[in-house]
This record gives structure tokens, C-alpha cells and sequence, in this order.
């Protein structure tokens, strides 16, 4: 199975501007990020609010310019391309945002915003736009009557399915999927899995889907990126497999499991996340961890092989 995605020590950096009393400071959103996305596979990133999953989406399809790293998308160099040729490119690389409400422009049509894509990339639909849109509603459960409203008039699950209906317009490889449910009620949550799943299966798509809901991660993926302040911290290949990281235990442990019997006891962690402006050398997750011990404090982990998959950690569990 060859790699569609292929990300080597990606990076990204943010700096503050200082001031009369304040000098400016540096964030690494994304650090050292690296991984392969087979073809036809499902890749999940999980991780608290602001660890840099959703930095990383738009590196990937470089709607932000990325700091140091290498992007190859079916053996091109994304990072060599100019504007236009990547414009060019994302007819085959799309995103679904996390929120449906300020995804589509509300001064379009239901109609206007799913041909968008035809417009942008100057492509004429094949069987007329009306039919287009029509064939497209259809195939993520809209009904083609709703081609005249516009935005406030849909349900949040509605919008999002224009959403995937716009990123599937050019027939794209790869989705990138943005928490495409954080915002969406739980039923309605299960309906755009299931409807990604048969996606999936009808069209042969690849997914990067992030989340920060690591028990649905662990439904909808194949592999799971773990990542805690800008780094992966673990890779699970099997979505069932044993995490040997602490901040990985612990985000499983704290998955809510209906059968009492079976629930684990939750020791929350002690401390606070670190300002990710200037971290300390070392490991960002040494100020949490009941594993620490004076080479966290000094020595950055590395991922490397443990119970046969890759960790970034000193002490491994």
C-alpha cells in the first residue's frame, strides 16, 4: 500500500509582537511532526485544545506556510509548489471545517456554495450545474430541494453535510476532517460518522481526521496520532492496542464507558498545562507526569520503539 501523505519533521512557529514592556516571544505550535498516510487508510490526531491539531490540518494543505518540514502528497513536493499550482492540487486535498455555521458564506445558496469548488478551480460540472449539485446532495444524504436555501435556514448537521457535499465536489483523494462532529449533537454526530464510513467505502477516499473525542477516534480510525503541545507524544497503529505514554492513559482512562462494571478510576492530572510560549527544555509533559524523573527535566524524548510501537517518553508505562 503506497503512502498518499508523507510528513517529515514538520514545524511551525508563531511570534508574538513585543512591546514597551514586553519583549516578543516565540510558540512552537507544530514541532517535529512526522508521519506516512497510506492510501484508503483513516489516520485519527487527538490531543487537548491548543496541542496543534488544527495548525497541523492547515499545514498540510498549507493554507498556513509551514516553519521547517517536508509535505508530499502522492509523491509531489507540496512545499515547492506555487500559489497557483497548489490551487491546482487541492482539487485532489480538501478540508471539512470543525464549524458548519462560519464554513459556508451565508450570502450563498445551498446551490452557490457546493459548486463553489467548479468556480475556484474554473471547472465546468460535466452534467450541467443543477444536476451536479443534485447527484452531490444526494450522495451525503440531502435532500436536492434544499439547493435554494440558504444557510441559517439548515440544521447544523445540514450545514456540515453541505460542507462534505462542497469538499467532494472535485472528487479529492484526501479529506482532511477538522473535528467535522465537535459541534454537532451526539445523534447527529453518529449520523456524519456513518456517513464518512460509507464515503469512505464508495469513493476509496483517505481521511486525517481530528478529534479531541479519543473513544470516537478509536472507532472511526486505523492509526492514532497523540499529540500534547505542538509534538506526537505516541503513534497506536491499532486503535485497540495498549498506550504505554502517561498523557495517553490518562486521555483513555478518561473515556466515559456506559457499563459501570468495567469504568476505570480517573486520577486527574496534578498541575497546569505549561504556557506554550518558551517551554522548558525537556519534556512539556513533565510538570503532569507521575513518571517524571531528572532526564525529563533535561532531555526532550524522541519517539522511539516501545512495546512495539513509537513513544516519545523516558519512562515509558
Amino acid at each position: 500500500m503506497s503512502n498518499l501523505l508523507e510528513v517529515r519533521n514538520l514545524a511551525k512557529k508563531f511570534t508574538s509582537s513585543g512591546g514597551a514592556f514586553r519583549k516578543a516571544r516565540t510558540m512552537h505550535a507544530v514541532n517535529d511532526v512526522s508521519f506516512d498516510l497510506p492510501e484508503g487508510r483513516v489516520i485519527g490526531v487527538v490531543g487537548e485544545s491548543g496541542c496543534g491539531k488544527s495548525t497541523l490540518a492547515r499545514l498540510i494543505l498549507r493554507l498556513i506556510e509551514p516553519s521547517a518540514g517536508t509535505l508530499h502528497f502522492n509523491g509531489e513536493d507540496l512545499r515547492a509548489k506555487t500559489p497557483a499550482q497548489m490551487r491546482d492540487l487541492r482539487a485532489h486535498m480538501q478540508m471539512v471545517f470543525q464549524d458548519p455555521y462560519s464554513a459556508i458564506d451565508p450570502r450563498y445558496t445551498i446551490e452557490r456554495a457546493v459548486l463553489e469548488p467548479f468556480l475556484v478551480q474554473g471547472v465546468k460540472p460535466i452534467d450541467g450545474a443543477a444536476a451536479q449539485v443534485e447527484a452531490l446532495l444526494n450522495m451525503v444524504g440531502l435532500n436536492p430541494g434544499l439547493a435554494d436555501r440558504f444557510p441559517h435556514q439548515l440544521s447544523g448537521g445540514q450545514k456540515q453535510r453541505v460542507g462534505i457535499a462542497r469538499a467532494l465536489a472535485l472528487r479529492p483523494s484526501l479529506l482532511v476532517l477538522d473535528e467535522p462532529t465537535a459541534s454537532l449533537d451526539v445523534s447527529v454526530q453518529a449520523q456524519i460518522i456513518g456517513l464518512l464510513e460509507q464515503l469512505r467505502d464508495e469513493l476509496g477516499l483517505t481521511y486525517l481526521f481530528i478529534s479531541h473525542d479519543l473513544s470516537l477516534v478509536r472507532y472511526f480510525c486505523d492509526e492514532i496520532l497523540v499529540m500534547y503541545l505542538g509534538r506526537v507524544v505516541e503513534v497506536l497503529p491499532d486503535t485497540n492496542g495498549q498506550a504505554c505514554h502517561p498523557y495517553t492513559i490518562t486521555l483513555m482512562n478518561s473515556t466515559f464507558v456506559p457499563d459501570p462494571k468495567h469504568r476505570r478510576v480517573i486520577r486527574p492530572l496534578e498541575g497546569e498545562v505549561p504556557s506554550p510560549f518558551d517551554l522548558k527544555p525537556g519534556c512539556a509533559f513533565a510538570d503532569r507526569c507521575p513518571q517524571v524523573s531528572e532526564i525529563c527535566r533535561a532531555e526532550t524524548p524522541e519517539l522511539s520503539k516501545h512495546s512495539g510501537h513509537l513513544v516519545a517518553c523516558h519512562n515509558p508505562i
